[in-house]
């Protein structure tokens, strides 16, 4: 966890984000990139001075984001930050900057979005979640004190759930946490039997060690609103979950956990993506 990326816009909820990232430079002395995404012309950074100039409400832009980013980070106080800003899309922003520079894990602050319109447009943050290919830590509110001793993994606990339970491991494992296994069954035709989903759970249970790890069958009318509930009767502080990455068409359909995970919970969520490049 030496490199953290933070996509900002400068909002309330991209400063919780940097807020937590500094928490995280300072315990494990991580370096920060901060970067700002903008409406750019394609070909802006070949652009002389003079041409800057003939464009003078993204110039205008730029500067503001320049000066904004400065404020960033002359206020982070000694903690490593490295400032830039780009051009494009989000999403692509970030996947690019994610290769170019050996980033280990993305921190974005989020509002979420409700409603039908969750499913056909989505958040920024959504957006990247189900783009790049790194453990991404989506904050709502500030994260006062970096303390996951109480943390919740959930999951269907096949064998495919290993590679991303063990990420979310050496995620916590510095905290020094109890592991909180939470497998929601909501009824479906397609749940397997009790017996069945325990036994995979006690074999997840085995890879927690040396950390306590306590398993919990949970029944709710979806996935996503049951790890959300079991996460507030547990009083834990962060939310793990691996993230399959699903058509688009069939996330209009019946949605993404993760992706209502993002937009839901108020907990911080980590999304851990185990699709090779």
């Amino acid at each position: 966890m030496k490199s953290i990326l933070v996509p900002t816009d400068f909002s309330e909820f991209a400063h919780y984000a940097f807020d937590a990232a500094l928490q995280f430079a300072q315990r494990f002395g991580a370096r920060i990139h901060l970067l700002h995404v903008l409406d750019l012309p394609v070909d802006w950074f070949s652009y002389s001075d003079v041409q800057k100039a003939e464009h003078p409400v993204v110039l205008g832009r730029v500067k503001e984001a320049e000066k904004l980013l400065k404020e960033w980070k002359d206020g982070s106080g000694d903690a490593v930050v490295e400032t830039s800003y780009t051009g494009g899309k989000l999403r692509e922003a970030v996947k690019t900057f994610v290769a170019a520079h050996g980033v280990e894990l993305v921190i974005m602050g989020s509002h979420g979005k409700s409603g039908k319109s969750e499913y056909f447009i989505g958040s920024n943050t959504q957006k990247v979640v189900r783009t790049i290919h790194r453990p991404v830590l989506v904050v709502k509110e500030p994260i006062r004190h970096l303390n996951f001793s109480q943390v919740v993994f959930a999951s269907s606990f096949n064998e495919n759930e290993r590679k991303p339970f063990l990420a979310f491991k050496r995620f916590v494992k510095h905290f020094i946490p109890t592991i909180h296994l939470v497998y929601v069954d909501t009824a479906s035709l397609f749940d397997p039997p009790y017996v069945v989903n325990k036994a995979a759970m006690e074999d997840f249970k085995a890879l927690s060690k040396p950390f306590e790890a306590q398993v919990h069958i949970f029944k709710d009318l979806t996935v996503e609103r049951g790890i959300r509930n079991m996460a507030q009767k547990l009083g834990v502080s962060l939310i793990g979950i691996s993230n399959h990455h699903r058509h688009s068409v069939k996330r209009m359909l019946v949605g993404s956990n993760v992706e209502a995970l993002v937009n839901h919970s108020y907990l911080p969520v980590l999304s851990i993506d185990y699709e090779e490049e």
